[in-house]
């Protein structure tokens, strides 16, 4: 993944301290402790009622459920002991073999699914000092749960600790009632192009993911300002009806074993950051991948070797420290080493796995793991390769993955990539990542006029051939040193997520800089008009398949270009078409601003975003290049389509439709939508009825693509069959 520098940003509008924590309620009904109520007693447990706050005993389905728990006093010093004295003669709450708590719900019809309970402090947040400042909780054992069944779910509560050999044990009760919600999401193997796209599990309908990456809220830190700005990026991508994100889980922010891998205390408000986050996007149907960054194996600038990870990389990776681990290899193999990594999941899931926003787990960028993995081996080893490197990761991974399904109960889908995808995962017989994963996820930076046409649509086409999964472009953008584009203009990016949209990807690319200028810029404000293009669109009921077209193959002179996806029934058709010779590069005359980056490589004033990063202060880049012009590059820049009738505007191809033969034609309209402004409109002017041809296509005029509106989505749809042309 590309670099994402934070300068530290301190809110200091407020002194106000507040909090979002809930006040417990007494649990409703019976309760079968067998216990004496006496916290002095070694076996005492009480319970209370956290959300949904104002009913206790009673929740929504699929809403956030969440139970906290009083432990005796004696089992509460002892891990007061561990946490306050690092006295191991204590008890370590985040250590399953100290203290086990577990919760198996019993559904209405009879499934029972083990969840476990989870050690929990509460913050506030102090907006003056931008810091967490510790709250305090008489439960500090939670249990969260989101049920997917209406009726009467049971409980039953174990607590198993080193100083007590019997469990504690109670039961307990609540009430589930419908709710609107529409489900996990989940993917399909029916064989046909529906596998494409995921679906909501309560409704059925196709989800078509509207989304970018929103990170992380900070680089060597997660203080309240860094979590708000996060949020603030999730509530942006909601306003626009967006309904998909990825989150780092990031060793500096919600990642449990950093920086100490036995011992998630000190992480406890940056995880509590992270439940607001999560929180937002459960209350606004966003659903979201967590991936874990491949900085943990990478050197740093104090390391031979370095990268611009410093702070949170092998250098510092609290495996490498904490157990002697000499070798990156070390990391995936030793086995106490994989015995706290599944620890830390367990925690991980037991807070966050409850979730049906939580749709993906996986690893990004898998080959900048295990670089430096057959770098070291190498030295003793000429022979160890990347595909040994690879088969070790892919292990330790499968591993974890069992874990997660079969010890924690869980259903999260699994989601891994590669920065660039090694050719023997270009095998659907490999035994790797990808076959292992449940969709494919891309990645791909570019700043060429031909990234979307040809690269990001050819890698989705031949990876859904390959291993007909669903693809996501996930992450995607301007080459990073080509930044100070986003000062000047958001072209690429509205290309970028129309395009992705029409590749049969489950949803528009996934831009990797919201942080330095897609959300700053208002450039986001794009995936509102995607986002009403398909709404209503059931991707997966008409099988969609893409197509694409150009007026000329070579990209240097090309103009128009078109992709759009197709009905297997042939009767309606999702598109976009656009002015090829507009992108950054041509749009001197435009925006001084790009003029400027073409003679001087950078920019003269800063280029400032949201947590006060000046995207202008990053080395001068190659703006000239040879590889960035086309053939109107120097002979005008963008040319405009333009024709004040549309007959003598020029023609594209839409293909796979109904072939028409003889004197009854198959008939279709086509309808052009504008999308440069803040909403889609039908542009009716554009409107056109045609007939098809014998090779199943048609060839409408397209619409003016000129400064004022360079593309168009478009919608076919069949009007029937008949000899004479259907009135409009």
């Amino acid at each position: 993944m590309k670099t994402s520098y934070s300068l530290l940003f301190f809110v200091l509008f407020s002194s106000v301290l507040w909090s979002q924590n809930h006040a417990p309620l007494p649990f409703p009904g019976s309760q079968t402790h067998g216990v004496k109520k006496n916290a002095s007693d070694p076996t005492f447990i009480q319970s209370a009622w956290f959300l949904p706050s104002g009913t206790p005993g009673s929740t929504a389905k699929y809403a956030k459920t969440e139970f906290g728990f009083q432990i005796s006093e004696d089992l509460q010093k002892k891990i007061q002991l561990f946490l306050q004295k690092n006295d191991t003669t204590g008890i370590n709450p985040f250590d399953p073999d100290h203290i086990n708590f577990e919760a198996n719900f019993t559904s209405p019809t009879g499934v029972i699914t083990k969840r476990y309970g989870f050690y929990y402090l509460p913050y506030l947040e102090n907006i003056a000092l931008d810091k967490w400042d510790s709250d305090t909780t008489a439960y500090p054992w939670r249990v969260r749960f989101a049920p997917n069944e209406i009726g009467t779910w049971k409980i039953a509560i174990s607590v198993s600790s080193k100083s007590h050999n019997t469990p504690t044990k109670i039961e307990l009760s609540f009430e589930c009632t419908s709710s609107n919600h529409k489900g996990i999401l989940k993917k399909s193997e029916t064989g046909t192009n529906a596998d494409r796209y995921l679906y909501y599990s309560e409704t059925g309908e196709t989800f078509f993911a509207i989304s970018n990456n929103i990170s992380s809220g900070g680089f060597f830190t997660y203080k309240p300002s860094q979590n708000q700005r996060q949020m603030k990026g999730v509530q942006q991508l909601i306003d626009v009806g967006g309904n998909f994100t990825r989150f780092d889980m990031q060793p500096q922010a919600a990642l449990p074993d950093w920086p100490v891998y036995n011992n998630y205390n000190g992480k406890q408000d940056e995880m509590y950051g992270f439940d607001r986050l999560v929180e937002l996007c459960e209350k606004n149907g966003v659903y979201f991948i967590i991936f874990r960054h491949h900085v943990e194996l990478m050197d740093s600038y104090f390391n031979p070797g370095g990268s611009d990870w410093s702070g949170v990389s092998w250098f510092d990776n609290p495996y490498r420290m904490g157990l002697s681990l000499s070798r990156k290899v070390d990391y995936l193999t030793n086995e106490e080493a994989k015995e706290w990594q599944l620890k830390s999941l367990r925690y991980v899931f037991s807070r966050w796995g409850y979730s049906p926003s939580f749709s993906f787990y996986g690893y990004s960028e898998v080959n900048n793991w295990y670089s430096g993995i057959v770098k070291d081996e190498k030295k003793t080893n000429p022979k160890y390769s990347e595909e040994d490197a690879l088969t070790v990761f892919k292990d330790w991974f499968v591993n974890q993955k069992t874990h997660i399904q079969k010890d924690l109960s869980q259903t999260v889908l699994f989601s891994n990539s590669f920065s660039s995808i090694p050719s023997f995962e270009k095998n659907s017989n490999f035994n790797g990542m990808l076959k292992n994963s449940d969709v494919v996820s891309i990645h791909d930076y570019e700043t060429i006029k031909d990234v979307n046409f040809k690269g990001r649509y050819t890698s989705v086409f031949n990876y859904w051939n390959l291993y007909k999964k669903p693809v996501i472009i996930e992450e995607m953008g301007i080459s990073d040193n080509k930044l100070r584009i986003y000062c000047c203009t958001g072209i690429e990016y509205h290309n970028s997520v129309w395009s992705t949209a029409m590749m049969g990807c489950f949803g528009s690319g996934m831009d990797w800089w919201w942080d330095r200028g897609v959300h700053d810029f208002g450039y986001y404000l794009n995936l509102g008009l995607v986002q009403s293009f398909f709404k209503g669109e059931d991707l997966r009921k008409m099988n969609y398949t893409p197509q694409k077209w150009s007026d000329t193959r070579s990209v240097a002179s090309r103009k128009i270009e078109m992709l759009a996806l197709t009905s297997e029934n042939q009767e309606r058709v999702l598109g976009w078409v656009h002015n090829a010779t507009f992108y950054w590069r041509n749009l001197e005359s435009e925006y001084p601003c790009i003029k400027e980056l073409i003679d001087r490589s950078q920019l003269k004033y800063g280029c400032i975003v949201g947590d006060g990063y000046d995207i202008n202060s990053e080395g001068p880049g190659d703006y000239a290049g040879q590889r960035f012009k086309d053939a109107y590059t120097e002979s005008g820049g963008a040319q405009p389509i333009s024709s004040e009738k549309l007959e003598n505007n020029p023609t594209f191809k839409i293909s796979g439709l109904k072939a028409s033969y003889g004197r009854e034609k198959n008939w279709y309209k086509i309808e052009f939508y504008q999308t440069n402004g803040t909403k889609l409109i039908l542009d009716p002017k554009y409107t056109q009825i045609l007939s098809s041809n014998a090779r199943s296509a048609i060839s409408p005029n397209v619409p003016n693509l000129d400064k004022e509106n360079p593309d168009y989505s478009f919608k076919v749809t069949f009007l029937g069959k008949s000899k004479e042309k259907p009135a409009q």
